[in-house]
């Protein structure tokens, strides 16, 4: 076998990539990595599945990029119909996509949010290797005696044994509930799925947003009046339909990765109408719906 474990990154995070391939060369496991390892002139995706048909563990460099990118997702579903072990590396804060989450609800994670990273991937290098004692030739464990495989500091398991490990770890489980700084995670990434309590904080923060922008908008409308009362009034009523156009940008945004279908449509259009009579206050709850629902397919 060329090599023992492919790493799987996005391009966003190719520095913490080349750092966990550098580990764990240095600990004497054969890494494959693109676009290093991609011979030249051979194509790409080619070379990416002959290089997960042919190794023995995939580290995954789990971000919010990687959990938005879509070859991800392909490599991630490759690596499990070919049986091999994936080991996450979660190096930011996310919830994992539909689609991820479906590959990967039975695999333990190794949580590498704090630094130093050096660190984790030290960890991740010890971790790997004692999987690679697991995966030894069928033969050479057939005369070893029962319970003498090592055990794995991450707790990873193969998918295909992974049913009889039981639900991971509370504390490195990615569908654990995300807590307050959870709640405001990507909150600029209209493509992301959020859950209830992230769709609450998407609400808040863009709520305030809105009566910034109202505000904002009013004070300009109604500076040029003489009479404050009525410089009040055009104020109060710009602000107020400053919220239709900012409802529609926002609705246009959560809607542009998703799927285009009759209940999207009408929580989009709900927002932007109940934005003209409530505002950002009402306006915002059913936009927050359609952010909890799943973006377009791969």
């Amino acid at each position: 076998m060329a090599h023992d474990a492919f790493i799987s990154y996005s391009h966003v995070d190719k520095v913490t990539a080349d750092a966990a391939c550098a580990t764990l060369e240095k600990a004497g496991i054969r890494c494959w990595i693109a676009p290093r390892d991609i011979t030249p002139g051979a194509e790409w995706g080619a070379a990416i599945v002959n290089a997960i048909d042919n190794c023995r563990v995939i580290v995954l460099i789990f971000s919010a990029s990687a959990n938005s990118s879509r070859q991800i997702r392909r490599e991630v579903e490759r690596a499990i119909n070919a049986g091999v072990v994936v080991v996450p590396v979660r190096i930011e804060d996310v919830v994992p996509t539909e689609s991820l989450a479906y590959f990967m609800s039975t695999v333990h994670w190794l949580d590498a949010l704090t630094p130093p990273l050096e660190q984790h991937l030290q960890r991740l290098a010890e971790s790997i290797k004692g999987l690679l004692r697991m995966d030894a030739p069928a033969t050479a464990q057939a005369g070893a005696p029962a319970g003498a495989a090592p055990s794995l500091d991450t707790g990873a398991q193969p998918p295909q044994t992974a049913a009889a490990a039981g639900p991971p770890a509370a504390a490195s489980a990615p569908h654990a509930k995300p807590g307050i700084r959870g709640m405001f995670a990507e909150i600029m990434n209209f493509s992301y799925r959020r859950n209830w309590l992230q769709a609450v904080g998407w609400y808040l923060m863009f709520l305030v947003i809105g009566i910034v922008l109202g505000a904002v908008v009013g004070r300009m409308a109604g500076i040029a009046t003489t009479s404050f009362a009525e410089g009040f009034d055009i104020g109060n009523k710009a602000g107020q339909l400053s919220a239709i156009p900012y409802h529609i940008v926002l609705a246009t945004l959560l809607l542009w990765q998703r799927p285009k279908d009759a209940t999207n449509i009408l929580l989009a259009l709900a927002g932007v109408a109940i934005s003209a009579l409530l505002g950002a206050l009402g306006g915002l709850i059913p936009l927050a719906v359609v952010a909890t629902r799943p973006p377009l397919k791969s």
